[in-house]
C-alpha cells in the first residue's frame, strides 16, 4: 500500500530520508542525519519503496527459525510440523503483510521458497511436488494468504472497521460489482478485483 513517491506522500514526508536529505532534529536537540533505510515496528523502509530489503530480512529470519525447528524436534510427523511451521516460521514470513505485500516475483518466490523448503521435510511428504505437498497439508501458498488478508482489510476499510488512512475509494459497477480504487499517488497496488460481500 505504501508503494508511491515518498515526496508526494503526507504520511511518508517526514521519514529521514528524502530527495534532498535533509537532517533533522529531535526535540531533546539531538541531530539524526539521513539515512538509507527506516525501521518502524520491525518492518524496514527505503527510499526507493520497494520491499526487497524487508523481504530479504524476514526470509533470513524464518530460515533461522525453520532451522532451529528442524534441529530441535526429530517428530516429523504432519500435525507436529505442521503447527510448529505455523506458529514458528510463517508467523514471521506474514509480519504485517498487508503493508508490504510483495509485486516482484523474485520477492514472491523468496518467500515461497522457505515453505517449499520446510514442507519438504515432513513426513511422507519427500518425493511430492511443491503443490501436492499443499494440498496435502491443507495449506494455502504464502502468496493467496496475502491476497485474503488484503481482501480482508479492504473489507474492514469499506465498512469501516478501520480507518481508510489509503484514501481507497469505493464505487459499484453494474457489470463488475463492488470495486476498489486506489488514489492517483500510488504508483502500484494489489488488484483487488470485485469485492462479494
Amino acid at each position: 500500500v505504501l508503494n508511491y513517491k515518498i515526496n508526494s506522500s503526507k504520511l511518508l514526508g517526514e521519514l529521514p530520508f528524502t530527495s534532498a536529505l535533509h537532517s533533522y532534529e529531535t526535540s531533546n536537540g539531538k541531530e539524526l542525519p539521513p539515512s538509507n533505510s527506516v525501521k518502524d515496528l520491525g518492518v524496514t523502509l527505503t527510499p526507493d519503496c520497494l520491499w526487497t530489503t524487508q523481504i530479504n530480512t524476514m526470509a533470513e529470519s524464518a530460515k533461522r527459525m525453520a532451522s532451529w525447528v528442524l534441529g530441535t524436534f526429530k517428530s516429523r510427523s504432519v500435525p507436529v510440523m505442521t503447527l510448529l511451521y505455523k506458529t514458528m516460521v510463517r508467523s514471521r514470513l506474514e509480519y504485517c503483510s498487508a503493508l508490504w505485500n510483495p509485486h516482484k516475483v523474485q520477492d514472491i518466490q523468496t518467500l515461497e521458497a522457505i515453505q517449499r523448503s520446510f514442507t519438504r521435510r515432513v513426513s511422507g511428504c519427500q518425493s511430492m511436488d511443491y503443490w501436492d505437498r499443499l494440498k496435502y497439508l491443507k495449506l494455502p501458498s504464502l502468496q493467496r494468504r496475502r491476497e485474503r488478508y488484503i481482501i480482508i482489510n479492504a473489507w474492514k476499510i469499506l465498512n469501516g472497521k478501520i480507518p481508510n488512512d489509503v484514501e481507497m475509494k469505493f464505487y459499484t459497477s453494474d457489470r463488475l460489482g463492488l470495486r476498489a480504487k486506489s488514489p492517483s499517488h500510488f504508483k502500484k497496488l494489489p488488484l483487488l478485483g470485485p469485492i462479494t460481500l
